[in-house]
């Protein structure tokens, strides 16, 4: 967010037969100063904050119903969520699901949270939702996560700026649960990135 500008300049009063110039009177320097105070806080106020509040960028939302797709690792089939029509569920009988998901969000902006929510009743299960990137070229490097979340209904904040560059990375969401109870449920209902 773009600060708003506040005027920073203050005039302390000159003391006549002090200091080497007229502090009083129509044109001493005092009221030429206090002139100037008032043109600043006239130009902050009129002029600059509302170009500010017109140029900020508005805060946007992008919320998803989880659509998650399986995948192998290493050749093996890794224990995949069960899908719903708006949500997804780990399936009765096991101790983890994953997926993953394809995100798409505009070239530039910076992303400011990411919240899940859902219901995790296993007190041992770990839920954790990932905005991950791989660079584009063929280079098969790592994913790097972005941002992580591992609380329900509880908006995550990145630990350095993310600024989306479509030119050079592409962008997608790890969902998954480890370590859960095997008859207790664990869904996720929503995913939703904020950004500027």
């Amino acid at each position: 967010m773009i600060e708003r500008y506040t005027p920073q300049f203050t005039h302390k009063d000159w003391i006549d037969n002090q200091d080497r110039v007229q502090a009083g009177g129509e044109d001493g320097i005092n009221r030429r100063f206090h002139l100037l105070e008032a043109e600043f806080a006239g130009l902050a106020d009129k002029q600059i904050n509302p170009i500010i509040d017109v140029l900020g960028a508005p805060t946007r939302h992008l919320t998803l119903v989880p659509a998650l797709t399986r995948y192998t690792d290493a050749g093996a089939d890794v224990p995949a969520w069960a899908q719903g029509v708006d949500m997804v569920e780990k399936p009765t009988n096991t101790a983890e699901a994953h997926g993953f998901m394809n995100v798409v969000l505009p070239d530039g902006v910076l992303v400011r949270s990411l919240l899940v929510t859902g219901t995790n009743q296993s007190s041992t299960g770990t839920l954790t939702v990932n905005l991950k990137g791989r660079k584009i070229d063929n280079t098969g490097g790592g994913a790097k996560t972005f941002i992580s979340s591992t609380r329900l209904d509880v908006a995550a904040q990145p630990l350095e700026e993310v600024k989306i560059t479509n030119e050079s990375f592409r962008y997608f969401l790890t969902v998954e649960v480890t370590g859960a109870e095997l008859s207790k449920p664990v869904k996720v209902f929503c995913i939703q990135l904020v950004y500027q």
